[in-house]
């Protein structure tokens, strides 16, 4: 069934013609503490950290789903190969941690990232994650991470607080592309690109009832 897709922002065109982005970074950055280091090394594995858990209290909201933000989950990291100091502030366990370089196609299998007309670049992962929720609502399983993707730095409200579920004919469309990918500018210093995984598969179609509205879409009942 055709339908008209909510106007999101973030596309490939976007990308290009607005952010001016020439190309996805062949390396990516991270400061962190020399304990999540260890983990990182031991598991093998990268943490994806819930949206509404990181450094912005503004950024991903949705005007029609509370709680959004903690549906997403996200592994931040940053292009710029030189080092800052307010990084290592932040990030860097007040200048007692470390900055790791991971190449970006950094997940199991090395996917290549191929940028969509919709949602960026998306990449395919070796191997299944899993997003549990509380019965009796879904969790979901996949193998594709969106990202990496870079941020984009605004102080501009109309890209905040966005819709993220379109009806249509009785079938509800998740559409939360743009979700987690505007700061306020005063975070333009860090450079961020973002992978994002969600509890709600991407553009997933679900039937428009009861359930999916009561259920689905109650993040606080049902996390």
């Amino acid at each position: 069934m055709h339908y008209d897709a909510p106007n999101g922002f973030y596309t490939d065109d976007f990308m290009f013609d607005v952010m001016g982005i020439k190309g996805l970074p062949t390396a990516l950055y991270q400061y962190t503490s020399i304990e999540s280091l260890g983990k990182i090394l031991a598991s093998r594995t990268l943490r994806f950290s819930r949206l509404d858990t990181v450094n912005d209290p503004e950024e991903a909201m949705a005007s029609d789903v509370p709680l959004a933000a903690s549906s997403v989950f996200v592994s931040c990291w940053s292009s710029t190969p030189y080092e800052q100091i307010p990084m290592w502030s932040v990030y860097g366990h007040n200048f007692g941690g470390v900055r790791i370089r991971l190449s970006a196609n950094m997940f199991a299998g090395r996917g290549e990232p191929i940028v969509f007309e919709k949602g960026g670049a998306l990449l395919t992962v070796e191997g299944w994650y899993e997003i549990p929720r509380k019965s009796p609502a879904m969790g979901t399983r996949g193998c594709s991470v969106i990202g990496p993707n870079k941020v984009y730095y605004s102080d501009d409200l109309a890209y905040r607080n966005r819709s993220l579920v379109y009806r249509e004919a009785g079938t509800a469309h998740f559409y939360p592309y743009d979700l987690g990918m505007v700061k306020g500018t005063h975070w333009s210093y860090e450079e961020e690109w973002r992978f994002k995984i969600a509890a709600l598969a991407f553009e997933a179609q679900f039937q428009d009832d009861e359930y999916f509205n009561r259920v689905t879409l109650d993040l606080a009942a049902y996390p």
